[in-house]
């Protein structure tokens, strides 16, 4: 005969045994999905910047070149004239480099006395920076 002890017992030991895995199956489920939103996420933010990319190209209010005439604005802004010269790093002077020729502007490129590169971006002469960070764009002078 089983006692009522017995009983409790292995009650609450099986109970305890089928539960673990369970629990341990609902987490890796958890994870699996989890890391499947996260690529997700990700592909969704390469696509964005492919789309971004594509359809606004390097416009005055996108990308690099955004952000060097937002510098050139707030120059004009506060001095009342257009800056003579801007540093830039390497990325920034490609994305100058192709609004040029998707806008079909005249490229003027020319080397300076210190071995520097320049490109003539409106008024303002952008000077390539390239040992700092690809899209730096600094205080205009």
């Amino acid at each position: 005969m089983i006692s009522r002890r017995e009983v409790v017992t292995v009650g609450m030991l099986g109970t305890l045994a089928t539960a673990s895995p369970a629990i341990a199956e609902i987490q890796q489920d958890v994870q699996a999905l989890k890391d499947g939103f996260t690529k997700v996420e990700d592909a969704m933010r390469s696509l964005q910047r492919a789309t971004d990319e594509g359809l606004r190209g390097n416009s005055m209010n996108y990308g690099g070149v955004g952000s060097v005439s937002d510098k050139i604005k707030r120059f004009a802004r506060l001095s009342g004239k257009f800056p003579d010269f801007c540093d830039i790093g390497l990325d920034i002077f490609y994305d100058v480099y192709d609004w040029h020729v998707r806008q079909q502007q005249q490229i003027n490129i020319v080397r300076l006395s210190d071995q520097r590169i320049a490109i003539q971006f409106m008024f303002t002469q952008l000077i390539l920076r390239w040992e700092n960070e690809p899209n730096y764009v600094g205080t205009p002078y």
